[in-house]
């Protein structure tokens, strides 16, 4: 900032502690709370206190987000007086170069959003494990423990798919490391330490779809009939596999609506998560909590539909309403 003084004095004339505000906003941290700043103050008035309170804030943002322009956009709506700073020519070309920088050397945040839903999946795993063993002891749930082994093998076979496409380039050692890491159940964990500011999910979605719905649904369905045979713990299982499909959801939907080109392009839809960062941890317990109880909902639904004797009528109840999905979509264009 001494370098390029002239630059900088339209910066410092409006935030005289701007040099503070960076100071903090470059110590590389994990964060749990985002302090607040008297909304009708001015930059002018911020003592060190509050300079050192919007710089650290920077961290926590980070890591409620996937992109340095989310990153930016929440600090920015939570602390409205930086607006002044954007209007400034070059500072928003800067701050977004300062934030890709941070987001990239900052891995704590990013590796704690993915080791809590590595942690849930990894449970999941273990839970589904134990309820396939009991299932195997009655003789009458001898096909339900087929099925749930063939949801957990499909999963698997996904993402050692998955795996193979990723490394395709790599040795076949490498390959071979990978394709045991899938076998030993300990994707979710790996990834989790894996992480960096480019990373996606993907794994998260594969076993949404053929493991923790479906699996909450056939658990849900045994319990129902053979709650004896099935054990208290076949609760908790299903619990857990609402749960995290549950996170799941709430952290795909979250991520897609704080994204700043979603919300320029499609203001109607998205922007439901409020701006003010206590607020959009709320949103998110809620989210999950929302996603969580409307698949245990859903699944007890399927589970009853099941249990009348008719199987049939699961499959042309989620095929009569998957058409009606579609039509609604090609109907919005």
């Amino acid at each position: 900032m001494e370098k390029h003084s002239d630059q900088f004095a339209p910066l410092l004339e409006l935030c005289p502690g701007l040099d503070i505000v960076f100071g903090h906003m470059l110590i590389l941290r994990l964060g749990f709370s985002v302090k607040d700043v008297s909304w009708t103050s001015e930059m002018k008035e911020w003592t060190e206190t509050d300079c050192k309170n919007v710089g650290r804030s920077m961290a926590i943002f980070m890591r409620m987000v996937q992109t340095s322009e989310a990153s930016v956009d929440a600090w920015r709506k939570h602390y409205p007086q930086l607006g002044n700073l954007f209007q400034v020519d070059g500072f928003n070309d800067f701050i977004f170069v300062m934030a890709s920088n941070l987001l990239r050397n900052n891995k704590y945040g990013m590796i704690f959003r993915v080791s809590v839903g590595a942690a849930l999946s990894t449970l999941d795993r273990a839970t589904d494990i134990y309820v396939i063993s009991t299932y195997y002891q009655s003789d009458k749930l001898v096909g339900q423990a087929h099925a749930l082994l063939a949801m957990i093998s499909t999963n698997m076979f996904f993402q050692i798919l998955a795996v193979l496409g990723v490394y395709q380039k790599k040795s076949w050692g490498r390959k071979l490391k990978e394709v045991l890491i899938c076998l030993l159940f300990l994707r979710p964990a790996v990834d989790a330490f894996r992480v960096s500011t480019n990373h996606e999910d993907e794994g998260a979605t594969i076993e949404l779809a053929t493991e923790s719905i479906p699996g909450c649904v056939l658990q849900v369905y045994v319990w129902l009939n053979s709650p004896e045979e099935a054990g208290t713990f076949a609760l908790g299982s299903i619990g857990i596999s609402a749960a995290t499909t549950g996170f799941s959801s709430a952290i795909i939907a979250y991520d897609m609506d704080v994204d700043v080109p979603h919300r320029r392009n499609q203001p109607k839809f998205y922007g439901y998560i409020p701006d003010d960062n206590g607020a959009r941890g709320r949103c998110f317990v809620l989210m999950t909590m929302i996603s969580a109880l409307h698949n245990l909902s859903r699944s007890v639904g399927c589970a009853l539909l099941a249990a009348v004797g008719n199987k049939g009528l699961i499959l042309y109840f989620a095929d009569g309403e998957m058409l009606l999905y579609l039509i609604f979509k090609l109907a919005r264009g």
